[in-house]
């Protein structure tokens, strides 16, 4: 299957003639020369938005065109039950809008209080109605600019210095295609915005974080995005794969021709020459008591007796993990498989008999100790003794619980469900003189690298 794929990434850059094919809509306008509006959900810390005015800014009723006058300053707006109310810093009221309002920048930035991921944006604001007591805030900004506050918070900006800059020019193609591709198809149909600024779609935080790095690797990549048949495609990315890329439909419902299962070499754990991600090898132990929840969740009342892997996809990640107990069982499937239990990749195997797991941990040390019989303890009083085959419990920070307790053993390879470009074989690619375009057609075989605008 992967044989019959053609990869044309890298062999033509311009495809004038596919052009007319994309099917990217922006509000009802097709993209054309410039870097097409995007309208980004904000997410706040509270109902009320907090924003800072700067000497010249203006704030406009929509409805009406009405200027709303206002020193610079910082002001709260709020839902009132059917209007926006806009006070001062000393509760000084300025008067009640039934909204939509715009703020406009005099110096195309704005400043914001309690927004979730940044506090300076580029662009304007819009700010509306939701329900009766919340604020929906929405910024108004061109996709280059959007780009710009993803990509920091997407990847790590340093790898710019040691070789890695096409690694994120290869993210910036891929974080435009993938907001144009979810544009195109609605995934916020029901809202007044295109995307929102959390992992649902991108994490965006404006402009705090914006670095010279992912700022030159937005502006050597302007405009260009991957496409399938003309379309923007879904091009999702992750951490690292452990090695193995995964197809999309042996993780989710939903297969794409050019989201395939491959080895990646770049991205193998095991080369001690590549920089891999600090957590690519793993190991987590699993109470059997949370498993028995699982069970009971199932209408099993009885404990765990195995704990199996089933099957396997050929990357040897799980498709289906059975847990089993009372003679009843439960199964796990795909990407739930890992999910369920809080497990950091799909690529795991399970160790086949439960363990004694303690961990002690200090300042700069963390010890596991499977065996307790014959260690001394020391209690909150200070008295100690030997511990001599009994039950003994364990009070820490966070929680209690039964000591020895046991624990069934993962151990596995990667982060994240595997689909698209790793970011870190990505990296591994670039230091070893792979430019942008290869490392794409590597992670999404077959795509097109057009030019949207």
């Amino acid at each position: 299957m992967k044989k019959a794929y053609r990869v044309f990434l890298g062999a033509v850059l311009l495809l004038p003639l596919l052009f007319p094919l994309l099917a990217v809509i922006n509000h009802g306008v097709a993209l054309g020369v410039a870097s097409p509006l995007m309208r980004v959900g904000i997410s706040l810390t509270a109902n009320h938005l907090v924003v800072t005015l700067e000497r010249g800014d203006v704030i406009t009723h929509q409805g009406n065109g009405a200027t709303i006058t206002l020193l610079p300053g910082t002001y709260r707006l709020e839902n009132n039950g059917s209007a926006i109310r806009i006070s001062d810093a000393a509760g000084k009221s300025y008067g009640v809008f039934d909204g939509p309002l715009q703020l406009v920048p005099a110096q195309g930035t704005f400043q914001l209080g309690n927004s979730r991921y940044g506090s300076s944006y580029r662009g304007s604001l819009e700010i509306l109605l939701r329900g009766t007591d919340g604020l929906t805030v929405v910024n108004l900004v061109d996709m280059e600019n959007y780009l710009r506050g993803v990509l920091p918070r997407e990847v790590i900006p340093t790898w710019g210095n040691y070789g890695g800059m096409e690694a994120l020019k290869a993210q910036a193609v891929a974080a435009r295609s993938y907001a144009l591709n979810h544009m195109a198809r609605g995934s916020h149909s029901n809202d007044p915005y295109d995307l929102c600024d959390t992992q649902h779609c991108q994490v965006y935080g404006g402009k705090d974080g914006e670095t010279a790095n992912t700022d030159r690797a937005v502006a050597e990549s302007r405009g260009r995005i991957l496409a399938w048949n003309g379309n923007p495609i879904e091009a999702y990315f992750h951490s690292n794969n452990g090695g193995y890329t995964e197809s999309s439909g042996n993780v989710w419902m939903t297969s794409f021709p050019y989201l395939i299962s491959q080895p990646d070499p770049f991205d193998d754990p095991g080369n001690p020459n590549l920089q891999t991600h600090p957590h690519a090898i793993w190991e987590k132990d699993v109470p059997v008591k949370l498993l028995n929840n699982l069970l009971v969740g199932s209408g099993a009342l009885a404990t765990v007796e195995e704990v199996k892997i089933a099957s396997v996809f050929p990357s040897e990640r799980v498709n289906e993990l059975r847990i089993s107990g009372g003679g009843k069982t439960v199964s796990f499937l795909k990407e739930r498989a890992r999910t369920v239990l809080g497990l950091r990749s799909q690529l795991f195997s399970v160790r086949e008999q439960p363990e004694s797991r303690v961990w002690i941990a200090s300042a700069n040390t963390k010890e596991s100790m499977t065996e307790l019989e014959g260690k001394w303890a020391v209690s909150a009083h200070g008295i100690k003794r030997m511990l001599m085959g009994e039950s003994y419990s364990a009070l820490g920070v966070g929680g209690r619980d039964t000591v020895p307790y046991l624990a069934y053993i993962f151990e596995g390879r990667g982060w994240g469900h595997g689909i698209g470009m790793s970011q870190y074989g990505a990296y591994n690619r670039a230091r070893a003189g792979q430019s942008y375009t290869e490392i794409l057609s590597f992670y999404y075989p077959g795509t097109q690298l057009l030019n949207a605008y």
